[in-house]
């Protein structure tokens, strides 16, 4: 599993780095509102390929781990590959038309069409790269997977610093910096990917495929309007400076599910097999104790690190932002918990749990952002969010153990909740001002959790032999690396 996640880890990780690394100059050369209409034009091409995309990546895992033939297999992600092509290229034809109203339902003003134009253009790019991407992670492609995932980032990175800092493009230097980095990822994953699978179509497989697919487009709809419909709904009550506050407050939130799904990229597509052994209850509760670890660690350090990253990243316009980190960072934790047990609906084939769960959740997310949103503004975005991850979460949880039952490390999970709830209550308690007394404080309360972690024996003492055996293995590796060392003391 480690070996697996760690590289889609480093794929998942860069995007958020590149993201942190481009904020200076995105806060630098785009205005508050300029941000709040790109966030705005980024929901837009997740909203069309929830609702029109059919979601046929989302099956592949299902279809694929059925067949082990290679024409079978070819098969499954031609019909894929080609289907998602096809109705892309519907989606992208009528979206051009339609771009006046949909920028008035989203805008409030039709202004922005020629911006929908362009996204609606990326549609069909945007459906090839899920399905690659699907396919790659099923059959555990991961170099592959990093390699198109850094050239991808590193495009977009490159074409968004020349379109604002060197040609001063606003927000068409960030449009197309994008379009250029798929254009430059899609055509040789679609090329790698034909090389290995000859292009095969089937239209009754493709109908198989949607039908499995649906229930999961229909929970990738309900996930959308809770990660996203606040930036729907804020324009309405707020200025749109504010919700370029929030975009900024959410993107550093966020990286906390960032961090989870660089294991989700492998979970959601082995745990098929893994469900399948003598020793899965083991498997499964050891797997999310150390899930839990990974994501309350990473979850402190975004929330005690958020003001002076905040105060070093952006300009003082956003400084708001810091607030709302906190809450951010909990509902996407909680929903990394749900998202762990989901997946479990999947392994016995009823997408339909999945589906229901994500609706539930959407629809108490629906009815909290209008009664919270116009009194409470951003702040009520965020705690709406909250509310439906832990609904959505509890359902999950309790859900998936009717269909799949597991068990718990209860013991090691208390452990970690009192190692971690002690430094964040002094936190909270504790305010400090000064961008070197938050860095310094940060950093203790860090070490305190790691501190607290030991002395309650969170580490089993298996775990203990591993971590002691570390610095022997890499002193080996690098005698091995300098080859004339081991060849003395062994003779070979």
């Amino acid at each position: 599993m480690l070996q697996g996640s760690g590289f889609y880890s480093i794929a998942l990780l860069a995007a958020p780095l590149a993201s942190l690394i481009v904020l200076p100059i995105n806060t630098r050369f785009l205005t508050p509102a300029d941000y709040g209409t790109l966030d705005l034009l980024q929901q837009v091409t997740i909203v069309v390929s929830l609702l029109a995309g059919m979601n046929l990546s989302g099956s592949l895992g299902f279809f694929l781990a059925e067949r082990t033939l290679p024409a079978e297999r070819a098969t499954v992600l031609g019909t894929a590959f080609f289907g998602s092509l096809g109705v892309g290229c519907v989606v992208a034809f009528a979206g051009f038309f339609f771009a006046p109203a949909v920028s008035k339902l989203v805008f409030a003003t039709t202004g922005d069409a020629a911006y929908l134009r362009l996204v609606f253009l990326s549609v069909p790019l945007t459906f090839v790269l899920e399905v690659c991407s699907s396919w790659m992670r099923v059959e555990d492609r991961s170099g592959a997977y990093l390699g198109a995932a850094l050239l991808r980032i590193g495009v977009s990175v490159a074409g968004t610093i020349i379109g604002l800092a060197v040609l001063h493009m606003g927000v068409w230097g960030v449009l197309s910096a994008s379009i250029a980095a798929m254009i430059a990822t899609g055509l040789p994953l679609a090329v790698y990917a034909f090389r290995i699978y000859p292009p095969a179509f089937e239209f009754p497989l493709l109908l198989r495929l949607a039908k499995f697919a649906f229930p999961l487009g229909l929970s990738g709809v309900a996930l959308f309007v809770v990660h996203f419909g606040d930036r729907f709904l804020l324009p309405h009550y707020r200025p749109m400076s504010d919700l370029g506050v929030y975009s900024v407050a959410y993107k550093i939130g966020m990286l906390i599910s960032l961090v989870y799904f660089s294991f989700h990229s492998y979970w959601s597509a082995q745990v098929y097999q893994i469900a399948r052994r003598d020793d899965a209850p083991v498997i499964i509760a050891r797997t999310f104790s150390y899930l839990m670890l990974v994501l309350t660690l990473c979850g402190m350090a975004l929330v005690v690190g958020s003001h002076p990253a905040l105060r070093i990243l952006t300009r003082p316009a956003y400084a708001g932002a810091a607030p709302l980190v906190p809450i951010i960072v909990l509902a996407y934790y909680i929903r990394g918990i749900g998202d762990f047990f989901r997946c479990l609906f999947l392994v016995q084939g009823r997408p339909g749990y999945d589906a229901a769960c994500n609706w539930i959740g959407s629809a108490a997310c629906i009815v909290a952002y209008f009664a919270l949103i116009p009194r409470w503004g951003i702040w009520g975005a965020a705690i709406a969010t909250l509310i439906a991850f832990i609904l959505i979460g509890f359902l999950s949880v309790f859900w998936s153990y009717r269909v799949h039952p597991y068990k718990l490390e209860t013991a090691r999970l208390a452990k970690l909740a009192v190692a971690a709830g002690v430094p964040m209550a002094a936190y909270f308690m504790v305010p400090v001002s000064s961008l070197t007394a938050q860095i310094g404080w940060a950093a203790g309360l860090m070490l305190l959790c790691l501190f607290l972690l030991t002395i309650l024996r969170f580490q089993t003492s298996g775990e203990w032999e591993v971590l002691r055996s570390i610095p022997g293995r890499l002193r080996a590796a690098g005698l091995g690396l300098g080859g004339a060392p081991l060849k003395g003391a062994s003779g070979n």
